[in-house]
């Protein structure tokens, strides 16, 4: 397998079981109707990827490729899909945006292959957040898990 051409590791807030890959160019920030944990939906210069636990936060690897590489035998496949990107360049962040100027160059405005792969969540990872919850809640000193889940998404024209 050749290497990536560029790569970048974003830490989006999961609002909502969501977080976004969205072109830096205007986007839809409202997600399809019957969005499901297993697939991928796309609306305008964005991918909504779903996520296994509510509100906290997540660990992206985002890697652009010269073609399409080889599947990944690590992770849960989530799904592919196409992504259009007319500025040429894109963001991982929380539904209700994130913090600016963090882009990922890709190669120039076209459209893009997204493939998404998660490690970690389920019924596990809830329980260890809301037993974090629980013990906040209850005056606990302790940090919310940043380990819940993480995500690779590989990208490529």
């Amino acid at each position: 397998m050749t290497s990536p051409l560029r790569s970048r590791i974003f830490q989006p807030r999961v609002e909502y079981s969501m977080f976004v890959v969205r072109d830096a160019d205007g986007y839809a920030p409202e997600p399809p109707e019957d969005i499901g944990i297993a697939y991928l939906p796309v609306a305008r210069g964005i991918v909504y990827v779903a996520s296994t636990i509510q509100e906290h936060e997540s660990s992206v690897e985002v890697h652009v490729w010269p073609g399409a590489p080889d599947k990944r035998a690590q992770g849960e496949l989530l799904g592919q899909v196409g992504l259009s990107s007319p500025s040429g360049r894109i963001s991982v962040h929380a539904m209700t945006g994130g913090p600016e100027g963090q882009w990922l160059e890709l190669n120039g405005p076209g459209l893009y292959g997204v493939r998404v792969y998660r490690s970690g969540g389920g019924t596990q990872a809830q329980a260890r957040r809301d037993e974090a919850v629980r013990l906040i809640g209850d005056g606990e000193d302790i940090e919310m898990p940043s380990d819940l889940e993480s995500y690779v998404i590989d990208i490529w024209r």
